[in-house]
């Protein structure tokens, strides 16, 4: 299923939710939705103290790639907000899915600025959607759900 929009990224979920699934990445779906949930939350609460240290400002068209085209792999997770993002090993399946689910709306429903992502420095609010969306095609592209 290939992710479009916000709510594609719900309706994959429910369908992992649904499904017999098997995690074919190194995480369970369980810890893939607790990482997809931090960074949600990260992106209308600040980052933890240091991780202003690493805002960049990418090239321009480096971010529209980013934020339009393809989340590549190579963006590793700053060391400075590794403890947010990087999931726990017992992660809970249904906890964590509550938890992104609630994120997501969470991110639909902010109104406010957003702080600049750690890499890519500044978002407008059509950026974040389009990281949101590639970043979650990403990780749940991981997660296959077996037909019946």
């Amino acid at each position: 299923m290939k992710l479009r929009t916000i709510a594609n990224i719900r309706e994959r979920v429910r369908l992992i939710e649904r499904g017999n699934h098997e995690t074919l990445g190194v995480w369970t779906a369980a810890q893939n939705f607790y990482h997809l949930a931090a960074a949600f939350e990260a992106t209308i609460e600040q980052w933890p103290a240091g991780s202003q240290a690493v805002t960049r400002k990418a090239p321009k068209p480096i971010r529209w790639f980013i934020t339009r085209v393809w989340f590549p792999p190579f963006i590793s997770i700053p060391e400075s907000i590794r403890a947010r993002l990087e999931p726990p090993t017992d992660a809970d399946f249904a906890t964590q899915k509550v938890r992104l689910l609630e994120n997501i709306d969470r991110f639909q429903d902010f109104e406010g600025e957003h702080p600049p992502h750690p890499v890519l420095g500044p978002l407008s609010r059509d950026q974040w959607i389009g990281f949101h969306v590639r970043h979650s095609q990403r990780h749940l592209s991981f997660i296959a759900v077996k037909s019946s």
